[in-house]
């Protein structure tokens, strides 16, 4: 829970949508925070997507979380978004949009 308070987790990648106390749910293929309405979208193309309460974590799991660990959304933004169309262009969604076929 405290790394998704931190300040780069308490953003969507996706999307930009914020939330204060961060997001519940991670993408385990980009090891990202990501809001409820990005999870159906990644699911819906098959990434596993785990929850921080509900699923059950090993220590090599959330060391993978850490930005030391190659996970977290700033290193999401510095690999996987750094050469994306802004958010909301180019098929990226925007906060609250809620079709999920933006992601396919």
């Amino acid at each position: 829970k405290k790394l998704a308070r931190l300040p780069a987790n308490t953003i969507c990648p996706n999307c930009g949508t914020e939330k204060k106390f961060g997001f519940s749910t991670i993408c385990m293929k980009y090891k990202t925070f990501v809001c409820n309405m990005c999870k159906q979208g990644h699911t819906s193309i098959s990434h596993r997507c785990k929850s921080l309460t509900m699923s059950s974590w090993t220590m090599q799991e959330v060391e993978s979380l850490t930005e030391a660990g190659g996970g977290g959304n700033n290193v999401a933004r510095r690999t996987w978004l750094a050469n994306a169309p802004p958010i909301g262009t180019g098929g990226r969604p925007r906060e609250g949009e809620q079709d999920v076929n933006v992601f396919k």
